[in-house]
C-alpha cells in the first residue's frame, strides 16, 4: 500500500533522525508528502520550585512568569528552526513537506492532527521506556497506536530492533 499523506511525529531525541529517515523513504517510494510534527509538552511540574517560591513571596511572581514565557518562546523558536531544516532537507529530495509545532499534550495532539489532515500513516519513534517508568509516564506511541485514525509505524530508538506497523485498535 502507498501512503500519500504521512504525518511524522518527532521529539528532538537522537531517535528522531531514524524516524525522519524512515518517513523520507516511505514518501519517496510512494511519492507522498510529509507533515512534520513536534508537540512541546509543558508540564505544570517542571518549575514547581520557582512557582512555590513565587507563591510564598520568596520570588517576584511577575519575574517568574516572564522568565517562563521567555523560556517557552525560545524553545518554540529553536524547535521551529529545527523543523524548518528538516523540511528543507525533504524539499531538497523532492518530497513535499510542511511542519507544525504546538504546545500540547503529544498523544492527543498527534491523533487530532492526523484526523484533520486526513493522514494515511503516522510515523513516530519509541522512547524505549520500560517497566515502572512506562507505567507512570505512559507512552506516546502506545497512545497514538490505540487512538489514531490511521495506521501507525513505530520506529524504535534502538537500530537493532525492527520497525513495527501498528493499526488502530478496534
Amino acid at each position: 500500500m502507498t501512503y500519500q499523506k504521512i504525518l511524522v511525529a518527532l521529539d528532538r531525541t537522537d531517535a528522531s533522525d531514524r524516524v525522519f529517515d524512515h518517513a523520507l523513504g516511505m514518501a519517496r517510494s510512494s511519492q507522498g508528502q510529509l507533515q512534520l510534527v513536534h508537540s512541546i509538552n509543558v508540564s505544570a511540574y517542571d518549575n514547581l520550585g520557582k512557582l512555590i517560591d513565587a507563591g510564598a513571596g520568596l520570588q517576584n511572581s511577575a519575574k517568574v512568569q516572564h522568565e517562563e514565557e521567555a523560556a517557552q518562546l525560545q524553545l518554540v523558536q529553536e524547535t521551529q528552526q529545527w523543523l524548518e531544516q528538516l523540511r528543507t532537507e525533504a524539499l531538497n529530495r523532492n518530497i513535499a513537506a510542511d511542519f507544525v509545532c504546538k504546545m500540547a499534550d503529544p498523544g492527543p495532539f498527534i491523533c487530532q492532527l492526523a484526523e484533520t489532515w486526513n493522514a494515511d500513516m503516522i510515523v513516530m519513534g519509541n522512547s524505549g521506556k520500560k517497566g515502572l517508568k512506562k507505567l507512570v509516564l505512559g507512552s506516546v506511541s502506545d497512545y497514538v497506536a490505540k487512538h489514531a485514525p490511521c495506521p501507525t509505524t513505530v520506529v524504535p530508538n534502538d537500530s537493532s530492533l525492527d520497525v513495527q506497523l501498528l493499526s488502530k485498535a478496534s
